[in-house]
C-alpha cells in the first residue's frame, strides 16, 4: 500500500469587472505609447480587475466556496488550509486563519500562508503533498491561491498594467492509502537569484512604507525592470527533461502540459524543444490575462473536462520573479 495525495477538484473566482484590450490601447495612447504589440505577442484579449471592497482574501473565500460546492463538501471536513499569494491582505493573523473563520472550517487546525510568487500554487501542492504523506492524519486539504494584482499595478507601466489580471483559485487535495501509486509523484525546482532586482513589490520595500511618509506613489507599487528572459523555454525544457528522466518517462508519454499563462510563445517554444504537439497544451491567458500564482490552476480548471480516464500524466510548470522555476509530475491513474 502507498500513501497518495490526489486532486479532487478545483474552484475559481473571477471579479465581475472585465477589461478588454481597447481600454489599455486608449490609456497608453494618451501617453504616446503603443501597447498593442505586446498584448498581441502575449496573446491577450481580456482580463478581470477586482471591484471596490474585493481583496485577495475575499476572492479566496469565493474560490474556496466554489470548489466545496462542486465537490458537495462541507468546510468542517477540511483538516488543513493553505493560502498562497504575493498580494496577501494581511500579514497577521495569517490569511489562512482568516479564511478558516470565514468558511467555518472548525476542524482545519493546520493553517498557514505561503509566498513563492508565481510558482506559489505549484510549490504549495508539492510541499503539502510531502507533508501529508508523513502526517497521515491530515486527510482533506484546501489550497487557495489569490492574485490581487490590480492593487499594486503602476498604471504608467506599459508592460505590466495591460497584461495582468486578478483572480483566485482553490484546489481540494485528499490524502489516501491505495494499492497503486498516483497523484503527485515528483518535482524539480531550479533557482537563479541573479535576477532578484528585476521585479520588486513594493518597489520601496515594506520598511519604508511603514516608517517613512514621503514615499512616492510609484514606489508603493510593483516595479518591473525590463530584462531579457529569452532563455525561459531552454530552462523549462531542462527541468522538465530532468523530471521525466528521473521517472523513466518520455515527453510524449505526458498527456497534458500546464504552463504559466504569462507568455504563449514561450510555452510553445518549450513544447517544440520537447518534441511535443500543441494538442497536449492549453492556454487561457487570452481570457484572464496573466494572473501569477493562480494561472496554472485556471488552465487546469478549464481542462477538467478534457482529462479522460485513459490519461495518465500531467506536467505543471511555472516561473517566479527573481527567478525560480518548478515542474510537477502528476499521475492521474
Amino acid at each position: 500500500m502507498v500513501q497518495n495525495v490526489i486532486m479532487k477538484g478545483t474552484g475559481v473566482y473571477l471579479p465581475k469587472n472585465k477589461i478588454y484590450n481597447d481600454y489599455f490601447v486608449d490609456h497608453f495612447e494618451k501617453m504616446g505609447k503603443n501597447v498593442e504589440g505586446i498584448m498581441k505577442h502575449l496573446v491577450r484579449r481580456k482580463r478581470y480587475f477586482a471591484g471596490k471592497g474585493e481583496t485577495s482574501l475575499t476572492m479566496a473565500h469565493q474560490a474556496a466556496n466554489d470548489v466545496l460546492k462542486k465537490l458537495n463538501m462541507k468546510a468542517e471536513e477540511l483538516d488543513m488550509i493553505v493560502f498562497v499569494s504575493d498580494t496577501p491582505e494581511y500579514t497577521s493573523p495569517t490569511n489562512a486563519l482568516k479564511l478558516n473563520g470565514m468558511l467555518g472550517a472548525v476542524n482545519a487546525h493546520t493553517v498557514l500562508d505561503m509566498n513563492c510568487n508565481c510558482i506559489g500554487m505549484l510549490m504549495a501542492l508539492d510541499l503539502v503533498t510531502n507533508y501529508a504523506k508523513v502526517k497521515t492524519s491530515i486527510k482533506k486539504i484546501l489550497i487557495v491561491g489569490s492574485m490581487h494584482v490590480s492593487s499594486i499595478l503602476d498604471k504608467m507601466d506599459s508592460v505590466v498594467f495591460p497584461n495582468f489580471g486578478d483572480s483566485s483559485v482553490a484546489v481540494i487535495l485528499e490524502n489516501v492509502c491505495e494499492e497503486k501509486k498516483r497523484g503527485f509523484i515528483d518535482s524539480t525546482v531550479f533557482t537563479d537569484s541573479s535576477f532578484n532586482e528585476t521585479i520588486q513589490m513594493p518597489s520601496a520595500g515594506h520598511a519604508k512604507l511603514a516608517l517613512e511618509d514621503d514615499v512616492e506613489e510609484r514606489d508603493r507599487k510593483l516595479e518591473w525592470n525590463p530584462f531579457d528572459f529569452g532563455f525561459l523555454s531552454d530552462k523549462w525544457h531542462d527541468i522538465i527533461k530532468r523530471l521525466l528522466k528521473r521517472n523513466n518517462l518520455d515527453p510524449n508519454q505526458i498527456d497534458h502540459y500546464i504552463f504559466s499563462q504569462f507568455s504563449d510563445p514561450d510555452n510553445m517554444k518549450t513544447l517544440e524543444k520537447l518534441g511535443v504537439g500543441e494538442d497536449k497544451y492549453f492556454y487561457v491567458g487570452m481570457e484572464y490575462g496573466y494572473t501569477g500564482v493562480t494561472s496554472p490552476i485556471l488552465a487546469l480548471n478549464r481542462m477538467w473536462g478534457t482529462i479522460m480516464p485513459k490519461d495518465k500524466y500531467i506536467i505543471f510548470c511555472s516561473v517566479a520573479a527573481g527567478y525560480s522555476m518548478e515542474a510537477l509530475l502528476y499521475k492521474v491513474v
